[in-house]
């Protein structure tokens, strides 16, 4: 028997090891993506005086990282075209480009940028990350709700952030009187797979 054990325990060891190793699933790659040319908006909702009122950045672009089995791998990196936002009010939209509120000369963009994504205590998807604007970084969390599109996924969520954390609003722009400080941001961003 001992015999039978040497001649055959090196191959029967090398065997059962190696189909042990081949059971064992390849870590699986967390997918990339980025924005699609079409279908995304990026609007923001305010209270002037008592009234809502809302625009939206026509130019923003999005890469996004996930791997459903493990969130922490993920990322998300947002630059929005300041320059580009629109409330369909030319008057209002210089008055928000200029030096007490966006100050778009100074500071034409703004980042999020997320290196890692969590579960929230109710299970949803969250991005870890940084907004700056107007040249202030404050952490920020951004809820992400993620469906299944024809070209690869359907990305949206809304969070409110507070203008004067970022220095929006100088001069008589500071007083939340006239303007609210909260405002509420929507998002929903198509993303394809990169190639």
């Amino acid at each position: 028997m001992n015999r039978l054990t040497n001649y055959l325990g090196l191959p029967v060891l090398a065997l059962l090891l190696g189909t042990a190793l081949a059971a064992d699933p390849a870590p699986v790659a967390a997918e990339r993506y980025t924005q699609a040319p079409a279908g995304s908006s990026l609007v923001f909702t305010f209270t002037q005086l008592g009234a809502a009122g809302s625009g939206q950045f026509g130019k923003f672009s999005t890469e996004f990282t996930y791997d459903d089995q493990n969130p922490a791998a993920g990322s998300l990196d947002v630059k929005i075209d300041i320059t580009s936002l629109d409330t369909q009010d030319a008057e209002r939209d210089d008055a928000l480009k200029s030096a007490d509120l966006f100050d778009t000369k100074s500071h034409p963009g703004a980042t999020y940028v997320a290196k890692s994504l969590a579960r929230n205590s109710t299970g949803g998807l969250e991005a870890v990350g940084k907004l700056t604007l107007r040249g202030v970084s404050r952490d920020l969390r951004l809820p992400l709700t993620l469906k299944p599109s024809a070209n690869g996924l359907e990305l949206s969520g809304q969070a409110t952030i507070k203008r004067l954390d970022f220095g929006v609003g100088k001069g008589e722009w500071q007083s939340t009187e006239s303007v609210a400080d909260e405002v509420k941001v929507q998002y929903k961003v198509m993303l394809v797979r990169a190639k």
